[in-house]
């Protein structure tokens, strides 16, 4: 009998032990400024590990003594790793700043001067050099057309076309 608890309950510690890494990415185009405006949704720690690596530095982020270029190397980050184009052009984007809620950094970007989208493929690579198993969620809203998609390693980008 004790085996066959042993059995049972085993599996349930398992799932409980496992972290999984996700992200969330809102692209909303405002038609009326003509602007891409982008929210993205990470926990910290999972940032903090995958910078303090690929820059070989501390960042230690959300806390009293968070390094002076932390924005610098998160908006590096971002730009290199996160990629949009419209109409097939790539866009610039703007990073504007980032906020922190409990165990979530919060990071805004803008993408400026565009008059319409006939196309739009966002590619997201962040975190997979840290965390194979990151699963990048993307909601895109278009006027009325609104879309998710799951980025993963080995398929980091999805292009939407639109009518």
């Amino acid at each position: 009998m004790k085996k066959l608890l042993i059995l049972c309950i085993l599996p349930i510690f398992a799932f409980a032990a496992h972290k999984y890494y996700i992200s969330l990415t809102k692209v909303y185009y405002d038609q009326e400024e003509k602007s891409l405006q982008i929210t993205m949704r990470f926990f910290i720690d999972d940032v903090q590990k995958t910078l303090d690596n690929r820059y070989e530095t501390n960042l230690e982020l959300a806390t009293k003594n968070e390094d002076k270029k932390a924005d610098f190397y998160l908006n590096k980050y971002i730009t290199q790793k996160f990629k949009i184009k419209v109409n097939n052009e790539l866009q610039n984007l703007n990073y504007l700043g980032k906020e922190y809620e409990n165990d979530v950094v919060y990071f805004y970007l803008e993408s400026k001067n565009i008059e319409s989208i006939q196309s739009i493929e966002i590619q997201s690579t962040m975190l997979y050099e840290e965390f194979p198993d990151q699963e990048n969620f993307v909601k895109l809203s278009v006027g009325t057309i609104k879309k998710t998609y799951i980025l993963i390693k080995n398929s980091d980008k999805e292009l939407l076309k639109l009518p």
